[in-house]
């Protein structure tokens, strides 16, 4: 995939497996110290889950997209559900379950950076047969899998080789960070890493395009296609079989960072859905992620098509 003068079909679905957590964010003036207790302001609480906002930000980018997850039976799990249906996204294969809660995420924003505190519930619940079986009913050849870390790691990995067997474009985003076997690379279409998720899987801890390459060709050596590093405010380095592509990155005034790499990697596979060449989608999506960053919340505050459109265009 990517290789150059390649032609894709066009339009593919996009098929999301992945977390559905509702995020309770709070901002802080300084980071508490060890049997510390501070005062906090601008508490939001609002859907949020690494699958879930990619899922969302891919659709509010036009492209069809599909859920496979897992929830709690409670009031969190509800309006996580629904807050994808509301946005267009196709829920008939989230399951319900009765023992487990709905996924958290416990956010404090500091400096305009975050730390974020996971508890799985739900999401570690979600088994290879389920995520199979809807695999089975949904997808076609070429559309596009999509995954995170935020699942059972073991369960997603031999989901990756499934979805690539059957003929899928798959796109991993390995974060939380954590080493995995060399023999999973092979079924990685794109892999999308951040600077420490780089450091975790190469032992490099990129700033620059030389180190990036240097980490992409360790990741590719172990059989990965097309590797997307993101940089923060450096913009991103993607290295492909044939070519090296520099995107840097807007600037904007950051309010909340929650979701911005998350928007990107919705934003980059919806354009990579309509066949977009893959600068132009990787130039889209750090607009997405820049504007993204410029409001409050996880999925709230994912723009669409339309606004990033507007927002650039004179820009």
């Amino acid at each position: 995939m990517f290789r150059k003068k390649e032609v894709i079909n066009s339009m593919r679905k996009v098929i999301v497996v992945g977390s559905l957590n509702m995020d309770l964010t709070i901002k802080v003036d300084n980071i508490p110290s060890k049997g510390e207790t501070i005062q906090g302001h601008d508490f939001l609480l609002n859907a949020g889950g690494k699958g879930g906002n990619q899922a969302v930000a891919a659709v509010k980018s036009n492209a069809e997209v599909s859920f496979i997850g897992s929830v709690g039976d409670d009031p969190f799990g509800a309006e996580a559900v629904s807050a994808l249906k509301n946005n267009g996204i196709n829920t008939d294969s989230i399951e319900l379950h009765k023992k487990q809660p709905t996924g958290t995420a416990m956010i404090i924003c500091h400096e305009n950076d975050n730390r974020i505190i996971l508890n799985p519930g739900a999401n570690y619940a979600l088994t290879f047969n389920f995520a199979k079986d809807n695999l089975d009913k949904l997808a076609s050849k070429e559309d596009i899998f999509v995954t995170q870390f935020e699942n059972n790691v073991d369960t997603t990995l031999k989901l990756i080789e499934y979805a690539k067997g059957i003929g899928m474009v798959t796109v991993l985003n390995p974060a939380p960070a954590r080493l995995f076997k060399d023999e999973y690379y092979k079924h990685i279409d794109i892999l999308v890493i951040n600077q420490s998720e780089c450091k975790m899987l190469t032992d490099i801890y990129p700033n620059n395009s030389y180190e990036c390459e240097r980490a992409a060709k360790i990741l590719q050596n172990k059989g990965a296609k097309n590797i997307i590093i993101t940089l923060g405010s450096k913009g991103s380095i993607t290295v492909t079989l044939d070519e090296v592509i520099r995107i840097n990155a807007y600037k904007v005034e950051t309010v909340d960072s929650t979701a911005a790499g998350d928007s990107f990697i919705g934003a980059l596979v919806a354009k990579i859905s309509f066949s977009s060449p893959l600068y132009e989608a990787l130039l889209y999506a750090t607009k997405v992620s820049a504007l993204t960053v410029t409001r409050e919340g996880a999925q709230i505050s994912i723009p669409t098509l339309e606004e990033v459109d507007n927002f650039f265009e004179n820009k």
